[in-house]
Protein backbone atom coordinates (compact mmCIF):
# COMPACT_ATOMS: atom_id res chain seq x y z
CA UNK A 1 0.00 0.00 0.00
CA UNK A 2 1.42 3.41 -0.84
CA UNK A 3 2.22 5.99 1.83
CA UNK A 4 -0.79 8.20 1.07
CA UNK A 5 -3.22 5.31 1.55
CA UNK A 6 -1.37 4.13 4.65
CA UNK A 7 -1.73 7.59 6.17
CA UNK A 8 -5.43 7.76 5.23
CA UNK A 9 -6.23 4.39 6.83
CA UNK A 10 -4.11 5.17 9.89
CA UNK A 11 -6.04 8.42 10.41
CA UNK A 12 -9.37 6.70 9.69
CA UNK A 13 -8.66 4.03 12.31
CA UNK A 14 -7.56 6.69 14.81
CA UNK A 15 -10.88 8.51 14.38
CA UNK A 16 -12.83 5.26 14.81
CA UNK A 17 -10.86 4.47 17.92
CA UNK A 18 -11.68 7.85 19.44
CA UNK A 19 -15.41 7.34 18.89
CA UNK A 20 -15.56 10.86 17.46
CA UNK A 21 -18.38 10.17 15.05
CA UNK A 22 -21.40 11.92 16.49
CA UNK A 23 -24.81 12.89 15.18
CA UNK A 24 -27.38 15.33 16.46
CA UNK A 25 -30.71 14.20 17.78
CA UNK A 26 -32.53 15.15 14.57
CA UNK A 27 -30.13 13.09 12.43
CA UNK A 28 -30.39 10.21 14.89
CA UNK A 29 -34.17 10.36 14.64
CA UNK A 30 -34.11 10.48 10.82
CA UNK A 31 -31.58 7.67 10.53
CA UNK A 32 -33.30 5.30 12.95
CA UNK A 33 -36.97 6.16 12.54
CA UNK A 34 -37.28 6.87 16.27
CA UNK A 35 -38.81 10.25 17.08
CA UNK A 36 -36.85 12.92 18.92
CA UNK A 37 -39.44 12.75 21.72
CA UNK A 38 -38.82 9.02 22.12
CA UNK A 39 -35.05 9.53 22.04
CA UNK A 40 -35.27 12.15 24.80
CA UNK A 41 -37.40 9.76 26.85
CA UNK A 42 -34.91 6.93 26.31
CA UNK A 43 -32.14 9.28 27.42
CA UNK A 44 -34.08 10.20 30.59
CA UNK A 45 -34.48 6.48 31.34
CA UNK A 46 -30.72 5.99 30.74
CA UNK A 47 -31.34 3.56 27.88
CA UNK A 48 -29.16 5.80 25.69
CA UNK A 49 -26.72 8.57 26.50
CA UNK A 50 -25.65 11.69 24.68
CA UNK A 51 -21.99 12.65 24.62
CA UNK A 52 -20.63 15.77 26.21
CA UNK A 53 -19.53 18.42 23.74
CA UNK A 54 -17.77 21.71 24.06
CA UNK A 55 -20.06 23.29 21.46
CA UNK A 56 -22.50 25.91 22.72
CA UNK A 57 -26.21 25.14 22.39
CA UNK A 58 -25.56 21.49 21.58
CA UNK A 59 -27.11 19.32 24.25
CA UNK A 60 -27.89 16.16 22.32
CA UNK A 61 -24.99 14.66 20.34
CA UNK A 62 -24.87 10.90 20.04
CA UNK A 63 -21.99 8.56 19.25
CA UNK A 64 -21.98 6.02 16.47
CA UNK A 65 -22.30 3.32 19.14
CA UNK A 66 -25.50 4.95 20.37
CA UNK A 67 -26.82 5.10 16.82
CA UNK A 68 -26.27 1.34 16.54
CA UNK A 69 -27.89 0.82 19.95
CA UNK A 70 -30.98 2.79 18.90
CA UNK A 71 -31.26 0.71 15.72
CA UNK A 72 -31.09 -2.46 17.80
CA UNK A 73 -33.62 -1.28 20.39
CA UNK A 74 -36.03 -0.21 17.64
CA UNK A 75 -35.67 -3.59 15.91
CA UNK A 76 -36.49 -5.35 19.18
CA UNK A 77 -39.49 -3.05 19.75
CA UNK A 78 -40.67 -3.87 16.22
CA UNK A 79 -40.41 -7.56 17.16
CA UNK A 80 -42.77 -6.98 20.08
CA UNK A 81 -40.39 -6.61 23.04
CA UNK A 82 -41.01 -3.95 25.68
CA UNK A 83 -38.69 -0.96 25.80
CA UNK A 84 -37.11 -2.18 29.04
CA UNK A 85 -36.50 -5.65 27.58
CA UNK A 86 -35.13 -4.21 24.34
CA UNK A 87 -32.76 -1.91 26.23
CA UNK A 88 -31.57 -4.83 28.39
CA UNK A 89 -30.93 -6.91 25.28
CA UNK A 90 -29.00 -3.99 23.75
CA UNK A 91 -26.83 -3.82 26.86
CA UNK A 92 -26.12 -7.51 26.63
CA UNK A 93 -25.11 -7.05 22.98
CA UNK A 94 -22.81 -4.11 23.72
CA UNK A 95 -19.89 -6.44 24.54
CA UNK A 96 -20.25 -8.07 21.13
CA UNK A 97 -20.31 -4.67 19.44
CA UNK A 98 -17.17 -3.63 21.32
CA UNK A 99 -15.49 -6.88 20.30
CA UNK A 100 -16.41 -6.16 16.68
CA UNK A 101 -15.01 -2.62 16.95
CA UNK A 102 -11.74 -3.93 18.37
CA UNK A 103 -11.55 -6.53 15.61
CA UNK A 104 -12.01 -3.91 12.90
CA UNK A 105 -9.48 -1.61 14.55
CA UNK A 106 -6.85 -4.32 14.76
CA UNK A 107 -7.54 -6.49 11.72
CA UNK A 108 -8.20 -3.87 9.03
CA UNK A 109 -4.90 -3.12 7.33
CA UNK A 110 -6.19 -1.34 4.24
CA UNK A 111 -7.56 -2.05 0.79
CA UNK A 112 -5.45 -3.40 -2.04
CA UNK A 113 -6.07 -4.35 -5.65
CA UNK A 114 -5.14 -7.99 -6.16
CA UNK A 115 -6.25 -10.66 -8.59
CA UNK A 116 -8.53 -8.14 -10.29
CA UNK A 117 -10.46 -7.35 -7.09
CA UNK A 118 -10.37 -4.63 -4.47
CA UNK A 119 -9.50 -6.69 -1.39
CA UNK A 120 -9.60 -5.83 2.28
CA UNK A 121 -6.32 -6.75 3.94
CA UNK A 122 -7.15 -8.37 7.29
CA UNK A 123 -3.54 -8.87 8.32
CA UNK A 124 -1.37 -11.90 8.85
CA UNK A 125 -3.09 -15.26 8.75
CA UNK A 126 -0.29 -17.14 10.49
CA UNK A 127 1.98 -16.46 13.44
CA UNK A 128 5.09 -16.64 11.25
CA UNK A 129 3.77 -13.67 9.24
CA UNK A 130 4.18 -15.44 5.89
CA UNK A 131 0.52 -15.33 4.77
CA UNK A 132 -2.04 -12.54 4.65
CA UNK A 133 -5.82 -12.94 4.84
CA UNK A 134 -7.89 -10.95 2.35
CA UNK A 135 -11.59 -10.69 1.73
CA UNK A 136 -13.50 -9.23 -1.17
CA UNK A 137 -17.04 -9.10 -2.48
CA UNK A 138 -18.01 -10.54 -5.85
CA UNK A 139 -21.57 -11.18 -7.01
CA UNK A 140 -22.84 -9.93 -3.62
CA UNK A 141 -20.95 -12.70 -1.81
CA UNK A 142 -17.96 -12.45 0.51
CA UNK A 143 -14.89 -14.39 -0.60
CA UNK A 144 -11.63 -15.00 1.25
CA UNK A 145 -8.08 -15.55 0.04
CA UNK A 146 -4.92 -16.39 1.93
CA UNK A 147 -1.93 -15.15 -0.04
CA UNK A 148 1.79 -15.18 0.57
CA UNK A 149 2.97 -12.05 2.37
CA UNK A 150 4.97 -10.77 -0.62
CA UNK A 151 1.77 -10.77 -2.77
CA UNK A 152 0.26 -8.12 -0.49
CA UNK A 153 2.58 -5.42 -1.86
CA UNK A 154 1.77 -6.11 -5.53
CA UNK A 155 -0.92 -3.90 -7.02
CA UNK A 156 -1.53 -1.88 -3.86
CA UNK A 157 -3.39 1.40 -4.18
Amino acid sequence: MNNQNELFFKNFKAQLNKHQFTVGISDLAKTTGVSQTQLRYWEQKNYIQSVKTSEKNTTHRFSYGTLMRVHFIKAMLDEGFTLAAAAKMASERSNQMEMMRIFVMNAFQGIEELEGHHMINLGYFDEAHTQVLYCYIADDEVHYRVLPENKSTDGAF
